[in-house]
Formats: structure tokens, C-alpha cells, sequence
């Protein structure tokens, strides 16, 4: 007896001296890290929810593949939050990958697109294989009720001031606006030079027009550059305050129009045009206001004969607001006028006709 009690001793020394290099680990459950950067938007009836999905589960083990996402909206009472699986009512399914953003779009369910407006809120529960979830993801908020109406009829025409846009009228109602996006079309390298004093043009820009107080029907776009080319898309966006929250609807967008807003506008016509005899000089000197077209190019000088208005400035218009006529005859009557060009060629009106004469030795 005492022999084998001593060799069961030795057994378990044997065991303590042979331990493991560390503790074993449980085998990983695979629940996905819950989402908590979940963001919704409405625009018709349609919610589209966007997010960052998580990298590892909650063991810090990486995901691999495609991981389930089952997506619930639920309504809540005021400011107060609480998710309950139960209430959380199905919106659709689908699987992400890991680590890499993701989107999902909803159709609102039909009891929710009229009516009173409520603030509901959309989760997304990421689940293992087994269906087991770390829980929802933050919830993202919508507005429900009646979208504002689609915009139709877009139109567009180029204007001096820039691009003018028309559309079909509807009825109006407060914290109404229309949201405009304009996108640059042109490369880079087909774009005009800048003109002078004037900033290159913006490859993105979103414009509003308040709607709050009647739809105008049109607008107009100053900051579009002439010379470019543009594609248009406006949208209706109706703003409302539910339980502490500021939430929009936005309706659908118009199809694209695009428009190449060619500048075909000549300059104003110059003004102020002084003619001088300079008998020292044997020339005649004239001299004008300076035109204050962003895009002007300069001016043409004419003189008219018997034979009609002859341009003696040359093909290329002079840049200074002057020019010096030194083919003259002396004792013979001469009538000047001046017009304006910018770069794109489109030349003005001639200025109004002033009459000069130098005078015979």
C-alpha cells in the first residue's frame, strides 16, 4: 500500500513539472463587434443606412468572410432609447465583409410613409454563424410621414450672370428648401484658363433655394463659371424637429441635366470715347472708359470712310483703352467708334460714333 500511494505522489510531481506554456483559451464564440457608427438617411420612402463594418469579434479574433446582418427599425417613446428585440421590427437582411463600409437600403414600410410625423429608429445586428449577436448597433434615426414632392421638369439656360435653372412649381410648406448639386464635367485639362479674378471653378458644389415661403419655380446660379460644362440634379429636403432631434426628408431627385454653359455674351459696349487731334504728332488720339468685363480681351477701333466702318486696329484687339491714328490726311473729316471683344471672340456693339478733323498746316 505504501509503495503504490508513493508511486501516485511521483505521478502528480510529474504533472506539476511538465506545465502548460500558457492557460488554454475557450474556443471563440464569433460575435462580431457590435456596429457604432450607423448612419440613416430617407430620401423618397427609401432608407439608406451606411456603416463601418467591425474587423474582429468580441474575443479580438478576426472575422473572416461575410458576416450576417439582420436590420430592424423600431419606434421609441420621445428622447428615451431602448432597444427591444421583440419590437424591433424586420427591415431585411443581408451579409458584409469585414472591415470595410457597408450599405443597405429599406424600403420605409407603408404605415410609415403618411400620417403623423415620428422619429423611429433603424439598428443592425451582426450575428455569429450560429445567429447569436454581441447586440445592436447604435440606432439611427428617420423621420416619417409624407416625403416632400419629386422635382420635376428640371431645365437650364445660360445667362451673363451664370446658369439659370427652371422647374415645375409645387405647394410650399415651412423648413422647406430646395438642395441643388452642380458637378463639374469638364477634365481637368479641357477646363478654360481662370479669367481674371475670378477662382477656379469648384469640381462639387450644393446650392439651396428656400422654399418656405412659395417655390419660385427657377434660380439662378451666379457661382457657375461660363465656358464649362455642368451637370445639374435638385432635390426637395424638408427639415423637422422630433424629440430634441433635427432630422430631413428628402424627396426624389430630379433626372441630370446637363448644360454647356458656353459664353456667347459680348462685352458692354465701351463708353466715354474722347477724340484728339495732335497736330505735333500729325495723328489723332482717341481715348475711352475701360470696360470692366471679367473677360475682356481687349477692343477694336474703327473709322469710317466713304466706303463704310474699316477696323484700323488691326486682327487682334489692343489691350489699352486708347489708340493713336496716324494715317490721317489733314482737312479731312473723320468718324471713330470702338467696340469691345472678350476671349471667347464675342465682340459689342460699336460705341457711338464721335467725329474729328486735323487741321491743315
Amino acid at each position: 500500500m505504501k509503495s503504490a500511494a508513493l508511486a501516485a505522489t511521483g505521478w502528480l510531481v510529474l504533472l506539476a513539472g511538465c506545465g502548460l506554456a500558457s492557460n488554454p483559451q475557450p474556443p471563440t464564440l464569433w460575435l462580431p463587434r457590435p456596429v457604432r457608427d450607423l448612419q440613416a438617411s430617407r430620401a423618397g420612402n427609401e432608407v439608406r443606412l451606411r456603416w463601418k463594418m467591425p474587423r474582429h469579434t468580441t474575443d479580438n479574433v478576426e472575422l473572416r468572410g461575410p458576416q450576417r446582418a439582420h436590420i430592424c427599425w423600431m419606434r421609441t417613446e420621445g428622447q428615451s432609447v431602448h432597444f427591444n428585440e421583440k419590437l424591433c421590427q424586420r427591415a431585411g437582411d443581408g451579409a458584409f465583409a469585414p472591415d470595410q463600409a457597408a450599405e443597405f437600403a429599406a424600403s420605409l414600410p407603408p404605415q410609415l410613409q403618411e400620417g403623423t410625423r415620428e422619429a423611429v429608429a433603424f439598428y443592425v445586428e451582426l450575428q455569429s454563424p450560429a445567429g447569436k449577436t454581441a447586440g445592436p448597433s447604435n440606432p439611427a434615426w428617420v423621420a416619417t410621414g409624407a416625403a416632400p414632392p419629386a422635382v420635376t421638369g428640371l431645365a437650364l439656360q445660360t445667362v451673363p450672370a451664370g446658369v439659370v435653372l427652371h422647374w415645375n412649381q409645387a405647394t410650399s410648406e415651412p423648413a422647406l428648401t430646395m438642395r441643388i448639386q452642380r458637378s463639374l464635367m469638364n477634365p481637368p485639362k479641357a477646363s478654360k484658363p481662370t479669367r481674371k479674378n475670378e477662382a477656379p471653378p469648384v469640381q462639387e458644389q450644393t446650392l439651396e433655394v428656400d422654399l418656405s415661403h412659395g417655390d419660385p419655380g427657377g434660380a439662378i446660379d451666379q457661382d457657375a463659371s461660363l465656358d464649362h460644362l455642368y451637370r445639374y440634379t435638385a432635390e426637395r429636403v424638408l427639415r423637422v424637429a422630433l424629440d430634441g432631434r433635427t432630422l430631413e426628408i428628402t424627396g426624389l431627385p430630379s433626372e441630370a441635366v446637363t448644360i454647356e454653359a458656353k459664353d456667347v455674351f459680348p462685352p458692354a459696349v465701351p463708353e466715354g470715347l474722347a477724340v484728339v487731334a495732335d497736330e505735333q504728332a500729325h495723328a489723332i488720339d482717341l481715348s475711352w472708359r475701360p470696360d470692366t468685363d471679367p473677360d475682356l480681351a481687349g477692343y477694336m477701333v474703327y473709322r469710317r470712310t466713304g466706303t463704310g466702318w474699316e477696323c484700323i486696329s488691326g486682327r487682334r484687339p489692343v489691350v489699352p483703352p486708347s489708340f493713336e491714328d496716324k494715317d490721317v490726311t489733314p482737312g479731312h473729316r473723320y468718324a471713330y467708334a470702338v467696340s469691345a471683344v472678350d476671349q471667347d471672340g464675342n465682340e459689342s456693339m460699336r460705341s457711338a460714333a464721335v467725329i474729328e478733323a486735323l487741321p491743315q498746316p
